[in-house]
Protein backbone atom coordinates (compact mmCIF):
# COMPACT_ATOMS: atom_id res chain seq x y z
CA UNK A 1 0.00 0.00 0.00
CA UNK A 2 2.66 2.38 0.64
CA UNK A 3 4.31 2.18 -2.06
CA UNK A 4 0.83 2.84 -4.03
CA UNK A 5 0.98 6.15 -1.94
CA UNK A 6 4.64 6.75 -3.28
CA UNK A 7 4.11 5.84 -7.02
CA UNK A 8 0.72 8.42 -6.75
CA UNK A 9 3.03 11.22 -5.24
CA UNK A 10 5.41 10.21 -8.25
CA UNK A 11 2.91 10.55 -10.59
CA UNK A 12 1.44 13.87 -9.53
CA UNK A 13 4.94 15.66 -9.38
CA UNK A 14 5.12 14.38 -13.20
CA UNK A 15 1.86 15.79 -14.06
CA UNK A 16 2.97 19.24 -12.28
CA UNK A 17 6.67 19.25 -13.92
CA UNK A 18 4.87 18.93 -17.26
CA UNK A 19 2.96 22.06 -16.91
CA UNK A 20 5.61 23.89 -15.71
CA UNK A 21 8.91 21.78 -16.42
CA UNK A 22 11.40 22.01 -13.85
CA UNK A 23 15.10 19.58 -13.68
CA UNK A 24 14.29 18.57 -9.82
CA UNK A 25 11.96 15.79 -9.37
CA UNK A 26 12.17 15.09 -5.56
CA UNK A 27 8.98 13.15 -5.32
CA UNK A 28 10.09 10.82 -8.35
CA UNK A 29 13.44 10.44 -7.25
CA UNK A 30 11.94 9.32 -3.91
CA UNK A 31 9.70 6.89 -5.66
CA UNK A 32 12.57 4.96 -7.59
CA UNK A 33 14.90 4.45 -4.70
CA UNK A 34 12.00 2.99 -2.76
CA UNK A 35 11.23 1.11 -5.79
CA UNK A 36 15.28 0.16 -5.69
CA UNK A 37 15.26 -0.67 -1.91
CA UNK A 38 11.68 -2.88 -1.80
CA UNK A 39 13.18 -4.97 -4.66
CA UNK A 40 16.64 -5.58 -3.25
CA UNK A 41 15.03 -6.63 0.25
CA UNK A 42 12.64 -9.07 -1.80
CA UNK A 43 15.05 -10.98 -3.60
CA UNK A 44 16.69 -12.06 -0.63
CA UNK A 45 13.85 -13.89 1.02
CA UNK A 46 12.59 -15.14 -2.47
CA UNK A 47 15.57 -17.36 -2.53
CA UNK A 48 14.28 -19.41 0.16
CA UNK A 49 11.64 -21.86 -0.03
CA UNK A 50 9.75 -21.02 2.91
CA UNK A 51 9.97 -17.17 2.81
CA UNK A 52 9.25 -17.77 -1.04
CA UNK A 53 6.11 -19.81 -0.14
CA UNK A 54 4.66 -16.61 2.42
CA UNK A 55 5.57 -13.85 0.20
CA UNK A 56 3.95 -15.28 -2.84
CA UNK A 57 1.31 -17.80 -1.78
CA UNK A 58 -0.22 -17.75 -5.14
CA UNK A 59 2.54 -19.56 -7.27
CA UNK A 60 3.93 -22.70 -6.69
CA UNK A 61 7.22 -23.34 -5.03
CA UNK A 62 9.49 -24.21 -7.65
CA UNK A 63 12.67 -23.27 -9.54
CA UNK A 64 10.61 -21.81 -12.35
CA UNK A 65 8.60 -19.86 -10.37
CA UNK A 66 11.33 -18.49 -8.42
CA UNK A 67 13.16 -17.80 -11.44
CA UNK A 68 10.62 -15.93 -12.67
CA UNK A 69 10.10 -13.96 -9.10
CA UNK A 70 14.06 -13.29 -9.39
CA UNK A 71 13.65 -12.19 -12.92
CA UNK A 72 11.16 -9.57 -12.62
CA UNK A 73 12.84 -7.96 -8.95
CA UNK A 74 16.46 -7.75 -11.03
CA UNK A 75 14.78 -6.90 -14.03
CA UNK A 76 13.06 -3.92 -11.73
CA UNK A 77 16.35 -3.03 -10.08
CA UNK A 78 18.02 -2.19 -13.16
CA UNK A 79 15.13 -0.25 -14.20
CA UNK A 80 14.76 1.53 -10.70
CA UNK A 81 18.72 2.50 -11.02
CA UNK A 82 18.82 3.11 -14.84
CA UNK A 83 15.99 6.01 -14.03
CA UNK A 84 17.87 7.23 -11.41
CA UNK A 85 20.98 7.77 -13.10
CA UNK A 86 18.87 9.60 -15.94
CA UNK A 87 17.06 11.89 -12.95
CA UNK A 88 20.86 12.16 -11.81
CA UNK A 89 21.79 13.54 -15.35
CA UNK A 90 17.98 15.99 -15.87
CA UNK A 91 19.27 17.29 -12.05
CA UNK A 92 22.73 18.15 -13.27
CA UNK A 93 21.90 19.16 -16.44
CA UNK A 94 24.12 16.69 -18.19
CA UNK A 95 20.98 14.56 -20.49
CA UNK A 96 21.09 14.78 -24.07
CA UNK A 97 17.70 16.33 -24.36
CA UNK A 98 19.00 18.93 -22.53
CA UNK A 99 21.83 19.54 -24.77
CA UNK A 100 19.71 19.21 -28.05
CA UNK A 101 17.56 22.29 -26.57
CA UNK A 102 20.11 24.41 -25.68
CA UNK A 103 21.48 24.08 -29.41
CA UNK A 104 18.37 24.45 -30.65
CA UNK A 105 18.00 28.09 -28.64
CA UNK A 106 21.32 28.97 -30.14
CA UNK A 107 20.11 28.43 -33.70
CA UNK A 108 17.03 30.39 -33.29
CA UNK A 109 19.33 33.40 -31.64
Amino acid sequence: MALIIVVILSVAEQVKIYSSPTNHAKYTKFCFMTLLIANVILLLPSCFSSSFAHLYPFLINQNKSKVLILTVLIAGIFLSAFILYRLYQITHDEDKHFQRIMEYEKAIR
